[in-house]
């Protein structure tokens, strides 16, 4: 019988430092394939119209819904954090109710983004309210020096 060698002795596998890399490689794509799938399911809300939401059955997903604000309809607790307001879209309507402050811009009959998850009773419950910016340029009538550029000299 031959006795181990030093040489025969590095033959017996891979090295401690190479198992740990190997390793630590493994937990890498396992993460790395976890935050995908993670990321994939939880970005799962969905963008509707008042129209379109009111239609859908109430359940617990995120929803996006986009709309009016109605006159008349909101109100806001004394402390001013606590809002409850209407938006539609043609004859459809969406009662919201956001904790928190809303945007500077929001209005009555204002367009606004309303995010969170409607209750049995079909309350949205929103977690975050955006609301559009009116636009300074809409609506108005063009004045005649800018009419005299954009036809030109004689029109």
């Amino acid at each position: 019988m031959t006795e181990p060698t030093r040489e025969t002795d590095l033959d017996d596998g891979p090295s401690r430092a190479s198992r740990i890399r190997l390793i630590v490689g493994l937990l890498l794509g396992v993460g790395a394939f976890w935050l995908v799938v993670d990321s994939m399911t939880e970005g799962g809300t969905y963008f509707y119209t008042v129209e379109e939401a009111a239609g859908r059955q109430v359940d617990d997903r995120p929803i996006r819904v986009k709309g009016k604000v109605m006159p008349g309809t909101w109100k806001q607790n004394d402390a001013g954090n606590v809002h409850t307001f209407t938006i539609y879209e043609n004859d459809k309507r969406m009662q919201v109710s956001y904790e928190g402050a809303l945007p500077d811009v929001f209005g009555e009959d204002r367009d606004v983004v309303a995010t969170g998850t409607r209750n049995s009773g079909g309350l949205l419950v929103a977690t975050e309210v955006t609301a559009k910016c009116p636009s300074k340029y809409e609506g108005e009538a063009m004045s005649e020096t800018a009419r005299q550029r954009v036809e030109g000299p004689g029109s």
